[in-house]
């Protein structure tokens, strides 16, 4: 199997990263991206951790040393869309939870506690 070419990308801030093969680039291109060449010192690297995939930002002058700790020059991460993502918006409630009645107005599971205090004094 032919390996695949690797893009340098870099978005509206300078950030770069490093996606493979024309049909990742291609994804990138209408979210912002732009082919760019490889990272000078002063910009900063989507980076992803081989064993815990988290992803991190780090500055181009250390990307060597970073990667020594497991971590890879990689694509930045999935866009999230905050009036659709299932993390961030509330789900609507189910019927069940829906038909539930209301609780009462009196809370009868909390005691009062008596201070001996009276309103007024």
């Amino acid at each position: 199997m032919a390996t695949k070419n690797t893009y340098w990308l870099a978005d509206g801030y300078g950030s770069k990263a490093l996606v493979e093969g024309a049909d990742q680039r291609d994804r990138w291109l209408p979210l912002g991206w732009t082919v760019s060449g490889e990272p000078a010192d002063g910009d900063m690297v989507w980076m992803r951790h081989a064993v815990h995939s988290g992803h991190a930002q780090f500055s181009a002058g250390v990307v060597d040393t970073w990667k020594a700790l497991g971590w890879e020059p990689s694509p930045p991460p999935e866009p999230v869309d905050l009036l659709h993502d299932e993390h961030l918006v509330d789900v609507t409630p189910s019927a069940a939870e829906v038909d539930k009645p209301v609780a009462d107005s009196q809370n009868t599971s909390t005691r009062t506690a008596d201070s001996g205090a009276k309103k007024g004094n």
